[in-house]
């Protein structure tokens, strides 16, 4: 069967990603674009494409071969029979195509990340998605790349004991466009245990104070913050800690010793306790290289053919999006803890 395939935001992501991909690097692997990660996979044709800019919308479907071209997305999904669609615009205008899509019929979404910008927004994504069937998976990949793969397999073997914490290196980037990859990382390799209660200090994008606003809407942020410190409590024990180290580096603190990602998963150093003053190294973790995107959109396939994803999917995209609205409500009230998920839904990000 062949599954047909629309790509709603004709941007970086949705194909042109491939040009920067120019280094070397362990998970970094093309395709990395959604055009392109369709086009490797024979059980998928990419029949359609919208955005709202002629100019990129004609440019881009002419780079990808994409025949069919509209200005709304809406036209395309009721004119096309779409089975999947992928939502690649900037993530304030992403609620609404994914909501439309499920609410329409659409079998499959490939969303990238932040999923949307307020937690209503994420409310609504949810109940559309579950009402009418919809499989959904989230482009926060590195669950998807081979070596946070090997990772939590390693972590599963219990070499380590049990894992009881992950830290974050978090100085670079901003809370849902940067930060989104590295907490969904972080749920994955512990296992996916459900947050509970959080507490977190932001600031601004420049490094400033950051204000948040109280709006008759709710709370309200002008733009993406970037993490000082932030502390995710699960409801197993597990901590998620989030600061602002120099590296966008992950480790996994177990029991019997550690597991540190270094270079975004170029490298996985694995050490064991041997007693309180003593530490051993072990071998580093090896792995063959993989693109996450392909990785992805199969398991996006798996789910439309068993109705669930073996890795992602909505519940866990929700989870992260919980933790990253949870940042802003407790960054306004001082740094205290607040309860997940947030009982005011009233949280927005208004540009990202």
């Amino acid at each position: 069967m062949k599954y047909r395939a629309g790509v709603i935001g004709c941007g970086r992501m949705a194909g042109t990603i491939d040009d920067e991909i120019t280094y070397p690097h362990n998970d970094f692997i093309l395709p990395y674009g959604h055009a392109n990660g369709y086009a490797a996979i024979d059980e998928i044709e990419l029949v359609a494409a919208a955005d709202t800019v002629a100019d990129k919308l004609t440019s881009w479907c002419d780079r990808f071969e994409v025949a069919r071209r509209y200005a709304d997305y809406r036209d395309m999904i009721a004119t096309e029979n779409i089975d999947i669609v992928s939502v690649t615009t900037p993530a304030h205008a992403r609620a609404q195509p994914l909501i439309h899509a499920a609410e329409s019929g659409v079998r499959g979404i490939y969303s990238e990340k932040a999923l949307c910008v307020s937690a209503i927004e994420l409310d609504e994504i949810v109940a559309a998605c579950n009402t009418h069937g919809t499989q959904l998976v989230y482009g926060a990949m590195r669950r998807y790349w081979a070596g946070f793969e090997t990772a939590r397999a390693f972590l599963d073997s219990g070499v380590l004991g049990t894992p009881q914490a992950a830290l974050i290196g978090a100085t670079s980037g901003s809370a849902l466009h940067t930060h989104s990859h590295i907490v969904d990382a972080a749920l994955y390799l512990l296992g996916h245990p459900l947050p509970v209660s959080m507490s977190a200090r932001l600031r601004g994008k420049d490094g400033g104070d950051l204000q948040v606003q109280e709006s008759a809407a709710g709370l309200e942020l002008a733009d993406d913050p970037s993490i000082i410190h932030g502390v995710i409590h699960m409801e197993d024990g597990r901590r998620l800690v989030c600061t602002d180290l120099p590296f966008l580096d992950i480790e996994i603190v177990c029991s019997e010793g550690t597991l540190r990602n270094s270079g975004d998963s170029s490298y996985w150093i694995p050490r064991k306790s041997v007693s309180r003053y003593d530490w051993t190294g072990l071998p580093q973790l090896q792995w063959t290289a993989r693109s996450g995107t392909i990785a992805i959109i199969q398991d996006l396939l798996q789910a439309l053919e068993s109705g669930s994803t073996k890795r992602g999917g909505l519940e866990i995209a929700r989870r992260g999006m919980e933790i990253l609205f949870g940042l802003i409500a407790s960054h306004h009230a001082g740094g205290a803890t607040v309860d997940l998920p947030l009982a005011d839904r009233n949280v927005c990000v208004m540009s990202h």
